[in-house]
């Protein structure tokens, strides 16, 4: 059997108007001869992929399949037009990385660092999001890796048809207050002011698995940006739980004191997100390169 690419037109032109003569209209064609070619495309699959006794165009449950996968490959062609009309001019590519706010400072800078020695004329450019956001950029063609805090059941809730995704590091996430004059500010076995997350990033819910009815809190502050709730937890404003690696000089430091971390500590996968095609050969080499030095 041999796909012709007009038959996505076809059916997509079909799906949209709901009529057979319409859809012929906008494809410039006869009723008949449209007709013909939905039967052609039923005779060449071996089954049909429209109900013939409907009144209107409903599509069988196997044309509702072929459907999605119209659907699907025409936004993967509309997705690689898009990304090469906004990445390649005059033969430079900008690679794009949309990042969780959390990892953009500390992590981020030295999880690239590969690529700073490898690529001379490496030019980058840095998105803070949430993993939401950071999905829709790449579904678009906006940014051509996301690198994110994830789960399995989060991942799984992703079309891994067109995505690939690979493990970076497992991130500790530990709470922690401000060390005054040797005194720790504020402790979790007493009501404290908690610095969180916002409501769309990763992390909250996260934090609230541990915490919600087992802590007595109230929030004071909110953002995405695991950076300024440091910042916060610096100025003696309240507890938050922040990534191990953007605290430790802190810590060290006796600056910021870690809470317990035998009830409240957590770790967190950290991923690395691409298109499964790719429109470059750099594209291809940095994720061989990214993954392949984690893997050491």
């Amino acid at each position: 059997m041999t796909l012709e690419i007009r038959w996505i037109e076809d059916l997509l032109a079909l799906e949209q108007e709901k009529s057979i003569s319409q859809a012929a209209e906008m494809r410039h064609v006869t009723q008949s001869a449209f007709t013909r070619r939905i039967q052609n495309i039923e005779t060449a699959l071996g089954f049909q992929i429209l109900k013939r006794y409907s009144k209107n165009i409903d599509f069988t449950d196997a044309g509702q399949v072929l459907l999605a996968s119209a659907k699907n490959i025409q936004s993967q062609l509309l997705t690689t037009i898009k990304y090469l009309e906004k990445n390649i001019k005059n033969n430079e590519l900008t690679i794009k990385f949309a990042v969780s706010h959390s990892l953009t400072t500390q992590f981020f800078p030295q999880f690239i660092h590969p690529l700073s020695t490898d690529i001379e004329d490496l030019k980058l450019e840095i998105i803070a999001s949430n993993a939401k956001q950071g999905m829709r950029l790449l579904k678009d063609g906006s940014c051509d890796f996301l690198i994110c805090y994830c789960d399995q059941k989060t991942l799984q809730q992703f079309d891994l048809d067109f995505f690939v995704y690979h493990k970076i590091v497992e991130m500790e996430v530990l709470p922690v207050t401000l060390v005054n004059e040797e005194e720790q500010k504020y402790s979790l076995d007493r009501p404290f002011p908690l610095l969180a997350y916002s409501k769309q990033a990763y992390l909250r819910k996260c934090v609230d698995e541990v915490i919600e009815n087992k802590l007595d809190y109230r929030i004071l502050y909110e953002t995405d940006n695991a950076g300024d709730l440091k910042e916060l937890v610096l100025q003696g404003l309240g507890i938050a739980w922040l990534p191990k690696l953007l605290v430790e000089k802190e810590i060290k430091e006796n600056k910021l004191k870690v809470l317990d971390t035998q009830k409240y500590n957590f770790f967190q996968d950290v991923y690395i997100i691409r298109r499964e095609m790719i429109v470059s050969k750099r594209i291809n080499y940095i994720w061989n390169t990214l993954v392949h030095e984690q893997g050491k």
